[in-house]
């Protein structure tokens, strides 16, 4: 394949994360053009998150019980997943800290965490929640750099006004901090028990304004 078609077809990010899919170590694999346009969507996913964040108004009330749960799972669920990628990156298994971090934010960070502080439509969030939230944000950035360069140093620059030569590109990397691996758990179970009973009414053609007795 050209690199430079592919470049315009899907983005220096995309190609670079497409290439980095398909190249987990020891295996050798058949280049698809597909992974790029994976990895096009990966970066999509990313800007989307940064565009849904900066729309938010805020204020100055009081935080809801579920923002605080959900700050407190992702920050262990962050802690646990710079140690697995830190570890990665030491072993020179670089397919596999890409997956670690691809799982972190569109899985954890956009799939579960957005999802569970976002306000109400039409709604302001609380100022504490905004900020944990851009606090994550800059740390999945710095993850993401090695792989989304391009699209990562740009919205870090939107994220927050960066003075001059306050790049992420020359940017500390994160520290892990201590990992709550039961919270990370309980977290789950919640997560699979919510995911189950979505299956059973999917299943039995139950409506959603439909209380269910457990």
């Amino acid at each position: 394949p050209d690199p430079i078609d592919l470049i315009e077809q899907f983005g220096a990010d995309g190609v670079r994360v497409g290439i980095l899919i398909s190249s987990p170590a020891g295996n050798d694999l058949p280049f698809d053009s597909s992974q790029c346009e994976q990895g096009r969507n990966f970066a999509n996913k990313i800007w989307n998150a940064f565009r849904l964040v900066n729309q938010w108004e805020w204020k100055n009330m009081d935080q809801p019980e579920a923002s605080k749960i959900a700050i407190n799972w992702f920050d262990n669920k962050l802690n646990d997943a710079i140690l697995t990628i830190n570890d990665h990156f030491d072993k020179f298994r670089i397919s596999d800290a890409l997956m670690a971090t691809y799982k972190l934010v569109w899985d954890d960070f956009c799939s579960m965490y957005l999802e569970v502080i976002k306000p109400g439509y039409q709604q302001p969030i609380d100022s504490k929640t905004l900020e944990s939230t851009v606090q994550f944000f800059e740390k999945i950035l710095k993850l993401l750099h090695p792989f989304t360069p391009f699209v990562s140093e740009e919205i870090w620059h939107w994220l927050r006004e960066r003075g001059e030569g306050e790049d992420i590109m020359v940017s500390a990397w994160p520290v892990a901090g201590p990992v709550d691996q039961k919270l990370i758990r309980n977290f789950e179970m919640a997560d699979d028990v919510t995911t189950n009973i979505r299956t059973i009414r999917k299943q039995n053609n139950i409506a959603t304004k439909v209380e269910l007795e457990l």
